[in-house]
């Protein structure tokens, strides 16, 4: 193991990198797979930990922005591909990438860097907390009619597109939407290409993806669904199961009429969504919202505060307020750090409803709070308070009413959400 190297990823090291991550995740991929992933891959931000020659462990990091409160995007280090062989685990390769790739971030100014996780025990160590969930459902097709009836005059027109449309409007359609919505991440054009690229290993029985998007307005898309059918039958029955990919709307009429479009589909029972918001309007649409049935929720994007101060000074706030934080980390080294967050509604304008700006720094002042890196990153973006995270030990309030006025300052209109796998 002492003769251990890290270093930058070849191109033409890319099956080795396949490879190790099939073993690693138990997985099988084909040739239109591998093509697929290496149009995304990192190779610029890649380390492998190499022995004897020998690729043993995998790292890359993407460049992303993330949207966070206030409609403001921060560089984001979008750690992926992370993967050990089964014979060389628990024997601190994880660390030795994680250490060197904390360095590479700092250099380039990132404020937070973020991940999925495989497993809910891996990353909690290196200060990562999970800021955005995800909520998979389905909606019975059979009575999943509308509160009140979409009103076909205003509701616009939804077009199909072919292969070459969908690589052509996609992107740019996304991109307007991002800043909108926080906790989404810029996505890069390597990405785009895997993405529609649609390889096998992505259909799990189902048909390629379709992309329709729609239109209020002629020439001016305001969303757009991806999906797939997976073919069932109940005896001579048709039954199949529709499943959305990704759906974005610009507004409530456009969200709507998509979802219309996809509670109509011919031949099938079910519509399901793996990807949904936690607070999903589409229940709230249904003149039965019993059709809408959660199959699972768990967490998506997992965040860690690399420049605490930076970091908390580039977002918006609800509320004006003052606060004191301590904060307590353990990786790569052990530390504790205060720093004093105060956001002004007056500096930011008269209107009640624009967000508080924000400034953070240093400070050897009193603590109103005292958390750990990991729970600072699950509450950045809101997606959970601070009196959840008090109530299980998480954050102690120091300072009466703290975790109140916490709650008051971070509180976001809608829940963080995250659609880009990475």
């Amino acid at each position: 193991m002492d003769q251990m190297k890290i270093r930058t990823i070849r191109e033409e090291e890319f099956p080795a990198v396949v490879a190790v991550n099939c073993l690693a995740f138990g997985e099988a991929a084909g040739e239109d797979d591998a093509n697929a992933w290496r149009l995304a891959f990192p190779f610029e931000r890649s380390l492998g930990l190499f022995e004897g020659g020998k690729m043993v462990a995998t790292s890359a990091v993407f460049s992303f922005e993330l949207t966070v409160p206030g409609g403001v995007a921060i560089p984001m280090g979008g750690l992926t591909w992370i993967a050990t062989l089964p014979t060389h685990r628990r024997v601190g390769l994880l660390r030795r990438l994680m250490i060197a790739q904390f360095k590479d971030m700092a250099a380039r100014s990132e404020m937070v860097s973020g991940l999925a996780a495989s497993e809910g025990n891996i990353y909690g160590r290196f200060g990562y907390g999970p800021a955005t969930s995800v909520m998979s459902f389905g909606v019975e097709r059979t009575g999943a009619a509308f509160a009140a009836p979409i009103d076909k005059t205003a509701a616009g027109r939804v077009i199909l597109l072919d292969a070459e449309e969908a690589a052509s409007r996609l992107p740019a359609l996304y991109e307007s939407f991002r800043l909108r919505q926080p906790g989404a991440l810029s996505r890069t054009p390597g990405m785009w290409k895997a993405h529609l690229a649609d390889p096998p290993h992505a259909w799990w029985g189902a048909t390629r993806m379709f992309h329709v998007i729609h239109e209020t307005s002629p020439g001016a898309p305001d969303g757009y669904v991806s999906y797939r059918v997976k073919e069932e039958w109940d005896g001579a029955t048709a039954a199949n199961i529709v499943k959305v990919i990704e759906l974005l709307a610009a507004d409530p009429g456009a969200y709507k009429a998509l979802w219309d479009y996809m509670l109509r589909t011919d031949l099938s029972r079910t519509v399901s969504y793996g990807w949904g918001h936690v607070d999903e309007p589409l229940r709230w649409l249904l003149a039965d919202p019993r059709r809408f049935k959660v199959v699972d929720l768990h967490d998506f994007l997992w965040l860690r505060l690399l420049d605490v101060a930076r970091a908390l000074a580039a977002r918006a706030y609800a509320a004006a307020g003052r606060l004191v934080l301590e904060v307590t980390d353990t990786f790569p080294t052990p530390s504790v750090k205060r720093f004093l967050l105060s956001t002004d509604r007056a500096a930011s304008g008269s209107d009640p409803t624009f967000p508080a700006l924000a400034e953070c720094a240093a400070t050897s002042s009193a603590p109103d709070l005292a958390l750990p890196i990991d729970a600072l990153g699950a509450v950045y973006l809101g997606g959970v308070t601070f009196a959840t995270l008090a109530a299980a030990g998480r954050v102690r309030e120091l300072t009466p009413g703290a975790v109140a006025r916490a709650d008051a300052m971070f509180a976001s209109a809608s829940a963080p959400y995250c659609a880009t796998e990475f």
